[in-house]
């Protein structure tokens, strides 16, 4: 696998490069530019990551580029400000580069959806008002099962705002702890809690 470093320059104005690569390779390119940049037309690419950066003044980002078909590619990328345009082509070479997962490709043979590259997932809301102490609530299949554990993929929010309780993964199966963090403010004669008993967790699983 090898990565071929680009660079340009299309503030003022088009700008075209020819790489060829093998289909486990990868093109990094670095792009200055203005009002941003989007992906005008692609043909025979496997994804394309536009990295960060816009505005009204001059920006720079890194554009990464990766194959997977062998066959002759295309990338266009299009600066809307004053129309101009980075033309990327050349030849992938070698066996397709299927990945892992599950891919859904287009009528031009360019991918859709890859399961590598997955998205967090909702799968379970739980709430409810506390009794003053830490507790443990069960969610069928959280963190897996010790037979097959996948406890990276799951994860759960605190979304209730100014709550007293916060979610600790304890690495359990099939539940989390919700825990009383018991935040006080002094007063004149007592202390009193500063938050809420509510809680409301969103469970969603990467």
């Amino acid at each position: 696998m090898t990565t071929y470093n680009l660079s340009t320059d299309i503030r003022n104005g088009n700008d075209s490069d020819t790489q060829n690569v093998g289909t486990f390779d990868t093109v990094s390119l670095s792009i200055q530019f203005r009002y941003g940049i989007t992906v005008q037309s692609q043909s025979n690419i496997g994804s394309v990551d536009l990295g960060t950066g816009g505005g009204s003044f001059d920006s720079s980002t890194t554009v990464t580029v990766e194959f997977f078909a062998a066959g002759a590619y295309s990338l266009v990328l299009h600066q809307s400000y004053f129309n101009r345009t980075y033309t990327l082509t050349g030849t992938a070479s070698g066996t397709t580069n299927y990945g892992y997962g599950l891919h859904v490709y287009d009528a031009n043979g360019n991918i859709r959806m890859d399961m590598s590259r997955r998205q967090p997932r909702l799968v379970g809301f739980v709430s409810g008002t506390g009794s003053g102490s830490s507790f443990t609530q069960n969610f069928t299949g959280f963190n897996g099962s010790s037979s097959n554990p996948r406890d990276d993929e799951w994860h759960a929010f605190q979304l209730a705002p100014n709550s007293n309780y916060f979610v600790k993964d304890t690495g359990a199966y099939g539940s989390f702890t919700i825990e009383r963090a018991d935040v006080r403010t002094s007063n004149a004669s007592y202390q009193v809690l500063t938050g809420s008993e509510a809680y409301r967790v969103l469970i969603a699983r990467i």
